[in-house]
């Protein structure tokens, strides 16, 4: 039997424990300054800023990833809809996935993950997305550790 989520809407409160939510308040002259965090573990690791094209998908969880060093921040280009899925720590530092929440964010919010936070890989609604991701790296393999789901988890939207 496949487990089954509720997306809930994204909201800077509701992404406080896993990171920050850049959006606009409507004020025509707001600015934000230090509005994320821009953790960097790694004094070596170079900036990596990317562009990519996401392809839209079902809203599935089958993956858990995590960058133990560095934020990674994703800035919507074109106004998709995609889901933002965090996931609690377990005390041996693994993911609780049995804790997993997902949030739909709208094409005006960008989500920056706080290092060490383990989320969903990019899962793009409606129709494919353009993003900047900005993460540091420095090509090893302690960037980005990756576990695969067991069973996959649906997402239901809201």
């Amino acid at each position: 039997m496949t487990r089954t989520i509720k997306a809930e809407p994204l909201t800077p409160e509701a992404l406080a424990p896993w990171g920050q939510v850049l959006t606009s308040n409507g004020d025509p002259a707001q600015r934000d300054e230090y509005a994320a965090s821009t953790d960097n573990l790694r004094s070596h690791a170079k900036l990596n800023i990317t562009f990519m094209r996401v392809a839209n998908r079902a809203p599935m969880v089958k993956a858990i990833e995590r960058h133990p060093h560095s934020m990674q921040l994703f800035v919507p280009m074109n106004g998709v809809r995609y889901l933002a899925v965090v996931c609690p720590a377990l005390p041996g530092g693994g993911p609780d996935t049995a804790n997993i929440r997902a949030f739909v964010a709208d094409g005006g919010q960008a989500v920056n993950y706080d290092a060490g936070v383990w989320h969903g890989p990019l899962c793009v609604l409606d129709h494919p997305g353009d993003f900047t991701m900005i993460r540091h790296d420095d090509g090893g393999p302690e960037d980005t550790e990756l576990v695969m789901l067991d069973e996959a988890i649906e997402v239901e939207l809201a």
